[in-house]
């Protein structure tokens, strides 16, 4: 985990907790909606980013959710025996960081 993945979900929390704001979120069926779109890109970006360094195959780290994205957050999912719903969430960047022991893909060990 790097540190500004930390500082990330450290700054994206409360924001969160303080509720929506405006603009749609382009994924729908996962709770973004009202989310700002800046908010929303850097919490796909914080996914991707820890997802890679996982070896769930995100792609480009660049806080677009398509579907190389949301086919790695439900992979993730799967292997950490989450709920499978393939959305990112303050939850799933927490799981990602901080559980121990770490998840990884197969065949991809730390």
């Amino acid at each position: 985990m790097t540190l500004r993945l930390l500082a990330a979900g450290l700054f994206l929390a409360p924001l969160l907790l303080a509720g929506p704001a405006s603009a749609a979120s382009p994924a729908s069926g996962c709770g973004y909606e009202g989310m700002p779109p800046e908010m929303f890109r850097a919490y796909v970006q914080g996914a991707q980013e820890a997802l890679n360094e996982h070896g769930f195959r995100a792609g480009a780290v660049d806080g677009r959710f398509g579907p190389q994205t949301r086919s790695a957050v439900r992979a993730y999912q799967r292997a950490a025996k989450l709920p499978v719903d393939g959305c990112v969430s303050q939850q799933l960047l927490d799981h990602l960081n901080f559980a121990q022991p770490k998840v990884y893909a197969k065949g991809r060990r730390g």
